[in-house]
């Protein structure tokens, strides 16, 4: 192997460890796999990187320092191992790291040529995966340790510490906030979650959190989403009944990325654009409900957590049984301000 790199336990073709990594498909998954890419570059300084990722995430990964190769495509298996096997090297991928535990990914690696396969067992994946981990360690831990797993089981070295997850904006973040945005000073609201509607705290909390904000920081409230959320935005911001921005379903992922890295505060559902807030340093609050803060909790420098504490959480279910989510109804918007404020102060110290 080249020198410089250390994987004793790893043998290669060309001298060069050609690793392929398959990302996963939702916003705050995509996040939290980049502390496995950080850490995969760490053990590997010498190796060459390709990431296979959606092309709707891609920004994500952007600047990444990580990765050698970004290729995207649309979801399609055909169109997916089409991508990779294009962009892989002549003497193939010493390795596939499979993210995603879908048993599609891992006939995507399989049909990739990879002589190692890293994945999690379960749903007939067993099968076309070369290092498989049981599938009741994916939530053994949070989803960032699990990704991690992956690379535990390739080199069978132990990774001490997980990194924070990280994105890196465009250099010209400043610009685009301010022409979406606005020159004011603002706090993103982000009251979706492509989930299901479990998560989704009362819209009414948000209007009076945003209200309480506005009076006491005096800064503007943008609200972010898709554009199937953009209507109820709309309604959200009459009923705080203030100046305000409804960006939802208006922002590419590169402007979304830009809105949230200029934000003084980001609030939301656990959903993707907090973790995105999360790992771009911005201060943020989300708003827990039916998932597992063990598993998908946001991780950052400047992060909270509020949750209504109830037996039947974590159910991970799409839409609550009962109607409204008990779990939510118990978090109470002062419970949310109070979270962000206390972000606030600790940056001011």
């Amino acid at each position: 192997m080249r020198k410089g790199s250390t994987g004793s336990s790893i043998s290669c073709r060309s001298g060069r460890e050609e690793l392929l990594v398959l990302a996963p498909n939702w916003l705050g998954d995509v996040v939290m796999a980049t502390p496995f890419l950080f850490s995969l570059r760490e053990r590997f300084p010498a190796g060459r990187i390709t990431l296979l990722c959606r092309d709707y995430t891609a920004e994500l990964y952007r600047w990444n320092a990580a990765i050698d190769s970004l290729v995207a495509c649309t979801g399609s298996v055909r169109s997916r191992i089409a991508a990779v096997r294009a962009a892989g090297p002549r003497g193939g991928y010493d390795a596939c790291f499979v993210l995603p535990p879908s048993f599609s990914a891992a006939l995507v690696s399989l049909l990739s040529k990879a002589r190692r396969r890293i994945g999690y067992g379960g749903q007939w994946k067993d099968m076309l995966l070369t290092d498989v981990l049981p599938a009741a360690l994916w939530r053994a831990g949070h989803l960032s340790r699990s990704y991690l797993g992956l690379l535990e089981r390739f080199t069978n070295q132990a990774v001490a510490a997980v990194p924070l997850p990280s994105v890196v904006p465009s250099e010209s973040w400043r610009e685009t906030a301010k022409a979406v945005a606005g020159g004011k000073s603002y706090f993103v609201l982000a009251p979706g979650a492509t989930y299901g509607s479990s998560k989704v705290w009362p819209h009414e909390r948000y209007a009076a959190l945003a209200k309480r904000l506005i009076g006491s920081m005096g800064w503007t409230a943008v609200l972010v989403g898709r554009r199937e959320e953009r209507e109820e935005a709309s309604t959200m911001l009459a009923s705080i009944g203030a100046d305000g921005k409804n960006l939802a379903g208006a922002l590419s992922l590169a402007e979304l990325i830009s809105v949230l890295r200029g934000a003084e505060v980001a609030i939301g559902n656990d959903s993707g654009p907090v973790h995105v807030a999360a790992a771009l340093g911005v201060p943020t609050v989300a708003v827990f409900g039916p998932t597992s803060v063990d598993w998908t909790a946001p991780r950052g420098v400047s992060v909270r957590i509020v949750r209504g504490a109830i037996e039947c959480a974590p159910c991970f279910k799409r839409r609550c049984p009962q109607g409204a989510p008990e779990c939510l109804a118990r978090v109470d918007a002062d419970d949310v301000y109070a979270a962000a404020v206390s972000l606030i102060e600790e940056g001011l110290r």
